[in-house]
């Protein structure tokens, strides 16, 4: 699949945490991990802002003592630029898979005031697309839909009514309204005007198609265990009718709310674009591990023609299929943040091992339970390796719960022993 104005690639070198990241982009599904502050929402919100989802970067405090207070560059950097008459600087670029490129710049000068700065990238280009931030609206007080609106709006129209209240919420604006209530609204209209069973109201074949389709789609992401069967209206109610029961939208816990709010966004922009791209922070957030394993694999079953890349610390998210491109960001000896490509390999690791592997985890265990393992251990790091030994070994850790850490205590006494052989 080729994307007419999706992504193909972002670099970006020598700003903020940044040492050297290149990210080629996958076709279908880019995965950004990393520690906490690695840069994964910074990567995400370069191309958010293609989007109509801009933020404003902050400028940090400039030691050098030439009386500018506050700076996007380094003190080396910026008085380079500036000696060459820069007003801004390069930091990267931005490839669209067109093959056009624009640069991507950060003022050269700074500030005596600490206040915010934006990116300028001179050749930016169109991008369809939904952005989805790791902040889910998820049902909050229960609002009656009011009235069900006359008029069926297009899909575009819904998506932009629907992003607005999440993009007011997301800064902290109210406008009266929420995110639930606009979802609510848009899908009794479609009941109403695609139902096609009354002989008083006009057919329209769109909301029938929103209806219909939203359902379908309800159908693949939702988890199988909840048994989804149809939606039903029950003025002024929206009900999801399932195998397990039937409830209130409103009353959805977190985890089926958080999948309805993506679900719904994508689908409305699915409707007359064949290909676009999605940008989804953290979609783990509200979600058991069961359903972070599920819910990339579901999305791109259920979008075909959609381009995902998602940023997640999540161990399941990050395995989740193979056809990927999965990019870990991590701090280098010089604690700049470079980006490693992983390998099929790593991408197979189950949770535990990804956890450790990938996002730099030294354990999964407890710290209480990581103690106590080590304590055991020290004790059994000396002499020769016998069956009596392990035995102990072995009968030590379960009576402290620890009975499937055995391989990994085994290993460290292998190890250990063949260190200690190494350096006699």
């Amino acid at each position: 699949m080729t994307l007419a104005d999706g992504f193909d690639q972002v670099r970006v070198a020598d700003w903020r945490q940044f040492g050297n990241v290149d990210i080629k982009l996958h076709p279908r599904l880019t995965i950004l991990t990393g520690a906490n502050a690695s840069g994964k929402s910074t990567l995400l919100g370069i191309l958010a802002r293609h989007l109509s989802w801009s933020r404003q970067y902050s400028y940090t405090p400039d030691r050098k003592q030439d009386g500018s207070g506050w700076a996007a560059l380094g003190p080396r950097r910026k008085r380079r630029m500036l000696e060459d008459g820069g007003q801004w600087a390069d930091i990267g670029a931005l490839t669209y898979a067109s093959g056009v490129e624009t640069r991507i710049n950060v003022p050269a000068a700074g500030s005596n005031m600490r206040q915010g700065y934006d990116l300028y990238m001179p050749n930016q280009q169109h991008v369809t697309g939904v952005f989805l931030s790791s902040h889910r609206s998820v049902n909050g007080n229960y609002v009656p839909v009011p009235a069900i609106p006359t008029l069926f709006s297009a899909p575009d129209e819904m998506f932009e009514r629907y992003t607005n209240e999440l993009r007011s919420q997301w800064q902290g604006q109210w406008t009266g309204r929420s995110p639930q209530l606009a979802l609510k609204e848009a899908l009794m209209a479609a009941a109403v005007f695609g139902g096609g069973g009354s002989e008083y109201v006009d057919f329209n074949p769109e909301a029938a198609a929103v209806w219909s389709g939203f359902q379908s789609v309800l159908a693949a992401v939702l988890p199988q265990s909840l048994g989804f069967m149809k939606m039903r209206i029950r003025v002024p109610d929206v009900i999801l009718e399932t195998t397990t029961g039937d409830f209130v939208l409103d009353d959805a816990s977190g985890g089926v709310a958080a999948i309805v709010e993506v679900a719904w966004q994508i689908f409305l922009r699915s409707r007359g674009h064949d290909s676009f791209t999605v940008l989804l922070d953290e979609p783990e957030n509200h979600l058991h591990p069961r359903l972070q394993r599920e819910i990339l694999p579901s999305l791109l079953r259920a979008f075909p023609g959609v381009q995902f890349v998602v940023a997640s610390h999540s161990p399941f998210v990050v395995t989740a299929t193979p056809d990927s491109a999965v990019y870990v960001l991590d701090y280098n000896e010089e604690r700049k943040v470079e980006s490693r490509l992983l390998d099929y390999a790593n991408k197979a690791a189950g949770a535990d091992e990804t956890l450790k592997r990938v996002l730099g985890l030294p354990s999964t265990l407890p710290i209480w339970a990581e103690t106590k393992f080590d304590d055991i251990l020290s004790r059994h790091l000396h002499g020769s390796i016998t069956s009596d030994q392990l035995a102990a070994l072995r009968t030590e850790l379960k009576e402290n719960g620890l009975d499937s850490e055995f391989p990994e205590a085994v290993t460290h006494i292998v190890d250990e022993g063949r260190n200690k052989a190494n350096e006699a």
